[in-house]
């Protein structure tokens, strides 16, 4: 019995321990941001207990649990997360972010959060691009970040915009950031992006930030992560987008009634008549309006669109079009047939998944962009696939591929160059309205085209037209074809080895392929191709950029001490090939083979280059409590770039302090959030140069095929290097006012030593010019960006969030002089303690009232102190130079009616405004959304050159086309006026628009940039239709412009305005975004 009963009380106990063991368990799982990327650090606690553990690297934890256990989770600004056990062994958690201070910050080689992190990284809302309908992401980003300027040179459909970081990095050197798509940097066509496959987009812009990127991170770096998929989450979505553009923003008043043209054209000729000593000015300029080409002044009377000829035209008493007289015909206007409307077609397709070992994401993105400029267009099909997967604790793999076709036409970043002979946007604004744009007979009729039928274009060449002679820009833009193709592709595959818990080994290779095919093509039957009976040119090229990436990483804590950091080696290749050739006399008019054609132009040829860069380099991250924060990095780079000096050695180190996490600090409600933060870094630069120190020689070549070297124009420096930039940051974040008001503020000073200088020689050298490095430029502002949550409540809320920047611009060392030694007093327009766009030039001094005649200030040395120019006193040509040489100069000016006599000087004018940023304004009710998006600068100043173009009085009647200023001309003597008398191109009258302060206008200007307004579907209604959210919208880009003056974007150009490129397109859309 005995041992009966031990029997049972052994299996009793078994049981019990089994019992036991089976409530205790072992559960894993992932824990990843609302992006679904791994959140290193982690931590997991039973509640209740001081048992838990933290995440690895990939986001993974294991733990051992029971089933009544309820699992805490938390991660440094993000919403603690409380999980029950339960039966499950694997719980994925995907945590949000609990305030803007602390979302996660990618920052290329790792990320980090906000409020560990020691530098300034903006991250851009993803859902401020999308709301956008611009299909290059460079345009997209206008206003979003404090200190970043974008300039839409070209509003061309696709067309890239130029980003400038803090200022301007360099004089002769670059200025563009660096873009790092998914880890690794980015060359090629910026449109090759689809805005829609972004997760998420960073700006990165002091030394903490960008230091570790060495040679290539001196004027900031903007990195893009692509969308990847989540742990946890399947999801399908699906949008689609249809937009108009047109021209809707101010273009300038010009005159466009052909009979106040020839009123202005008689006045002309009148003022001309007076100057060459004519004794009837009246008559003689009413003879010369029209008539023959021959003649120097008249127009050919075929472009007289009036029953009358032309010297009964115009009342000699009053100067205006006798009464009775009618047109003929009615000349069409340019800018009715070269501008419409344009359809904007965009859809996109989004696949993604994923568990605990693998996530995918798979897109498709289809955009047809028409411009509002005649047969302008921009096609691009996206695809791309993501993937990544952990096979084992120990291992992960990814990869990342995509493919990009894109198309132009008649549409690049170059469209509207101001040299285009067939310009369309510079000759709608600067053709007089006299001009039809079809051809006519000597009785006004149409003529008919007898080779594509309808009416004939006018190109000008048979009749002689003084505007824009033998071409015709609508007719190029229909005959003719300007196309670029480009594919691109871009891959990236990772691995990545656990070594243990806090230490693990990344390597990561990234390629990029894009090969483009460019054709320029001129019809055989019209303009001035006609004559070789068409033209081609063809060019195509291929680009191969390579990047290999090896990464040690380590994060270890200790107590409430955190170490992380890595150690890596990076290897980049960029290597491309071009070739091109042109032909003339076609036998098809309109393929684009070169075989086609039978008379090659000039010669075909080819060439290829290639650059490589070597670098080692290191981060450590500390920090205390999470509370001090410390980070330096340090950098090693060789570039085959420079001949000598190849290596440079760059870094930074930074530091941050959460004062608000100090017991004493007093949380009144004023401040909820205060951390002070400080970095100081030394980056370089490698110039826009493929080679630095090689002297290079031309190949001279000649028919019979024997060849000869010439040395090329630049004599080779074999000691140029680095640019290099010291940068220092200082600055604050806080939230204030129960979290109601979020505001940055950083104040940086940028020194770059080393500028790349261009030196003109003497002939004796054999050379005509030798670049070098010395000077050094300074960079400094403050940018503040403030965030104020207005309204709160269930149904409605309202927001504003505002940004700007205050920066200054300085030469503070010029350049020796590569002879003497020297410091140069002045180098073009650069001299020491002025801005790189501070304007040197003449200064307007107005009209003489008498004579109409342009005035300039003369500035002399007044060697006799009597205050009146003579011949006794020193006129100053260029006011630098002579107070250099003679620094004790008495001063003074008097007023010149020759140009070439004025004074060139510093006017005290800039570009660089006082304060210029963007405010944004979100506000919600119910279900619907709607944001807006202004821009705004104020101070400084742009050469307004568009404007100078059409004030001209350089050509004859007949040539250009005014302003609608020009009706305040000076006409008679006693007139007070700005606006010189126009004289159809008298002598050094022509003269009178030359560039002086006359062109000088504020650049202030307040645009809106955006604005959207969407519904979304309640929850239970997308429910019940099988969805999980149905969003529809409309919204708006480029709807405003206010400036100075109508037709002046100071947004399109730095220091100066061309009335010759294609416009920022606004663009009115409709969409909507379904997600299953």
């Amino acid at each position: 019995m005995k041992t009966k009963f031990s029997v049972v009380l052994t299996l009793i106990a078994v049981l019990v321990v089994q019992i036991s063991f089976a409530q205790n368990k072992n559960v894993t799982g992932t824990i990843s941001d609302d992006s679904g990327l791994p959140l290193a650090g982690a931590t997991i606690i039973i509640d209740g207990t001081t048992t838990g553990v933290s995440t690895d690297f990939d986001g993974n934890y294991s733990i051992v649990v029971s089933e009544s256990d309820t699992l805490v989770i938390s991660y440094v600004g993000y919403a603690s997360v409380s999980e029950v056990v339960g039966a499950r062994n694997v719980i994925n958690v995907t945590m949000n972010p609990d305030n803007t201070l602390d979302e996660v910050v990618v920052l290329g080689y790792n990320s980090t959060t906000k409020t560990a992190f020691t530098g300034t990284a903006t991250k851009i809302e993803t859902e401020n691009i999308e709301a956008k309908a611009l299909g290059n992401v460079s345009q997209a980003l206008r206003g979003e970040v404090a200190g970043v300027n974008v300039i839409s040179s070209s509003g061309a459909p696709g067309s890239d915009a130029t980003i400038r970081i803090r200022g301007f990095g360099s004089v002769n050197g670059n200025r563009s950031p660096l873009y790092i798509v998914d880890g690794a940097p980015y060359s090629s066509d910026l449109s090759a992006i689809n805005p829609s496959d972004i997760e998420s987009l960073t700006i990165l812009k002091d030394a903490a930030a960008t230091s570790i990127y060495g040679s290539r991170g001196a004027n900031g770096v903007i990195v893009i992560t692509t969308k990847g998929g989540k742990v946890g989450v399947s999801e399908v979505i699906l949008d689609f987008r249809t937009s108009v553009n047109a021209q809707m923003l101010p273009t300038y008043n010009i005159i466009e009634s052909p009979e106040e043209y020839i009123e202005l054209s008689y006045q002309a000729l009148k003022n001309k008549a007076s100057l060459l000593g004519e004794s009837d000015p009246a008559a003689w300029a009413s003879a010369n309006l029209y008539g023959s080409p021959q003649n120097g002044e008249q127009i050919n009377s075929i472009y007289n669109i009036w029953d009358v000829p032309g010297d009964q035209l115009i009342n000699p008493v009053t100067g205006r079009f006798n009464e009775g007289i009618n047109r003929r015909y009615n000349p069409t206007k340019w800018s009715d047939v070269a501008f419409g409307t344009g359809v904007r077609q965009e859809a996109n397709l989004q696949f993604s998944g994923g568990n605990s070992t693998t996530r995918f994401a798979t897109s498709f993105g289809y955009l047809e962009d028409e411009g509002y400029a005649l047969n302008s267009d921009y096609t691009r099909y996206t695809t791309r696939i993501k993937i990544d997967h952990k096979p084992k604790e120990w291992l992960k793999v990814g990869g990342n591929i995509q493919f990009t076709g894109g198309k132009y036409t008649n549409s690049s970043s170059s469209q509207g160059s101001a040299g285009s002979s067939g310009n369309i946007f510079a000759l709608t604004n600067t053709t007089p309205a006299i001009y039809d744009i079809y051809l006519r007979d000597e009785n006004g009729n149409l003529v008919e085209d007898p080779i594509f039928g309808g009416n004939q274009y006018d190109y000008g060449s048979e009749s002689g037209r003084r505007a824009w002679n033998t071409t015709n820009g609508i007719a190029d833009a229909i005959y003719n074809l300007s196309r670029f193709k480009s594919n691109t592709l871009l891959g990236n595959f990772n691995i990545g080895i656990k070594l243990t818990d806090w230490m693990s080994f990344d390597v990561r290779y990234s390629g990029q392929y894009q090969n483009s095919d460019s054709a320029n093509r001129s019809n055989p039957y019209y303009g001035g191709n006609a004559a070789t009976n068409g033209f081609l040119s063809k060019s195509i090229s291929t680009g191969v950029s390579q990047n290999f990436l090896q990464m040690l990483k380590f994060n270890k804590d200790i107590g409430g001490h955190n170490f992380d950091g890595f150690v890596a080696h990076e290897s980049t290749e960029n290597s491309s090939t071009n070739i091109s050739a042109a032909a003339q006399t076609n036998i098809l008019p309109n393929t684009l083979d070169l075989d086609q054609y039978t008379s090659p132009f000039g010669r075909a040829g080819s060439f290829s280059t290639a650059s490589s860069l070597e670098s080692y380099f290191a981060q450590f991250n500390y920090n205390y409590d999470e509370k001090y924060f410390f980070t330096a990095s340090a950098r090693r780079d060789g570039s085959s770039r420079f001949y000598e000096n190849k290596w440079g050695t760059f870094g930074s180190v930074g530091l941050g302090w959460i004062m608000s996490k100090e017991d004493w600090f007093n949380d009144n409600g004023l401040f909820n959030f205060m951390k002070l933060k400080g970095s100081y870094g030394l980056i370089g630069d490698q110039g826009v140069s493929l080679l630095y120190g090689w002297q290079i020689f031309n190949i001279n070549q000649t028919p019979d095929g024997s060849y000869s070297f010439t040395q090329s124009s630049r004599l080779a420096n074999r000691d140029l290097t680095w640019e290099t930039s010291k940068i220092s940051q200082v600055g604050f974040e806080s939230v204030m006012f129960n979290n109601k008001l979020t505001l940055d503020v950083d104040y940086y000073v940028k020194n770059t030593e080393n500028l790349f200088f261009t030196q003109t020689l003497p002939g004796s050298s054999g050379s005509a010019s030798i670049q070098y490095n010395d000077g050094v430029l300074m960079n400094k502002g403050v940018e503040f960006n403030a965030g104020l949550s207005l309204i709160e409540s269930e149904d409605f809320n309202l927001s504003l969030n505002i940004n700007g920047e205050i920066f200054d611009n300085e030469i503070t060392e010029m350049p020796a002089d590569f002879f003497t030694g020297e410091e140069k007093v002045i180098d073009g327009s650069y001299s020491k303690g002025r801005s790189l766009y501070d304007f040197f030039l003449r200064e307007w001094a107005g009209v003489n009232p008498a004579t109409g005649a342009a005035m300039w200030n003369l500035y002399y040395d007044d060697l006799n102190g009597d205050g009146v120019f003579g011949s006794g006193d020193a006129p100053i040509t260029n006011m630098v130079i002579y107070m250099d040489e003679n620094p004790g100069a008495n001063v003074a000016s008097t007023t010149t009616e020759v140009y070439s006599d004025a004074t060139q000087k510093y006017v005290g004018k800039s570009a660089i405004p006082d304060v210029r940023g963007s405010f944004r304004i979100n506000a919600s009710y119910k279900n619907f959304d709607l944001t807006a998006q202004f821009s705004y600068s104020m101070g400084g100043y742009v050469y307004d050159n568009g404007y100078s173009v059409l004030m001209s009085n350089s050509g004859l009647i007949g040539r250009d086309n005014y302003h609608t200023d020009i009706r305040n001309a000076w006409s008679q003597p006693g007139d007070i006026t700005n606006v010189p008398r126009m004289s159809a191109g008298y002598s050094t009258d022509t003269q009178f628009s030359s560039t002086s302060t006359r062109f000088l206008t504020k650049a202030n200007y307040l645009s809106l940039n955006n604005l959207r307004v969407g519904y979304t579907l309640p929850n239970k209604l997308a429910t019940r239709a099988g969805i999980k959210s149905f969003n529809v919208y409309v919204s708006g880009d480029n709807l405003m412009m206010l400036s100075a003056r109508k037709g002046m974007n100071p947004t399109t150009l730095i220091s100066s305005s061309n009335s010759g490129i294609y416009m920022p397109m606004t663009t009115l859309s409709i969409g909507t975004t379904v997600q299953f």
